[in-house]
């Protein structure tokens, strides 16, 4: 088994059939992750919130281009397409991933809205 898979297992044993899966890929678990995410927002879930962004956080920092690819454009981007989750990154990203993802949601709200998260950093 590889070990994005263990490692989504350890942290989501509730998805094991759709991880166990042969065919599923870490790019369509983060999409089944991206809305946990904002329902674990709007909730106030900290626990499901920790998982979530502790998995994104480990894929992000693998070598392998397929984990910290999906990473990237399959959760952290779409993190901009809520006010509450993209309000929410510099709670829960990383400085460093941030900055490996500023250019995507760059693309997505625009500069002048990710230097306003950037002087959240500081």
């Amino acid at each position: 088994m590889s070990a994005w898979r263990r490692k989504a297992l350890e942290l989501f044993p509730d998805l094991r059939s759709d991880i166990e899966d042969p065919d599923s890929s870490v790019m369509g678990l983060f999409f089944d992750l991206l809305p946990r995410c904002c329902d674990a927002h709007e909730r106030d879930d900290s626990e499901e919130l920790k998982k979530i962004y502790s998995f994104a956080d480990w894929c992000a920092s693998q070598k392998a281009k397929e984990l910290w690819n999906a990473a990237g454009v399959g959760f952290y981007e779409h993190l901009a397409d809520s006010a509450k989750t993209f309000d929410a990154i510099p709670l829960w990203v990383r400085k460093q991933v941030f900055e490996d993802i500023a250019g995507l949601l760059e693309e997505r709200v625009g500069i002048e809205r990710v230097a306003e998260l950037r002087r959240r950093y500081r």
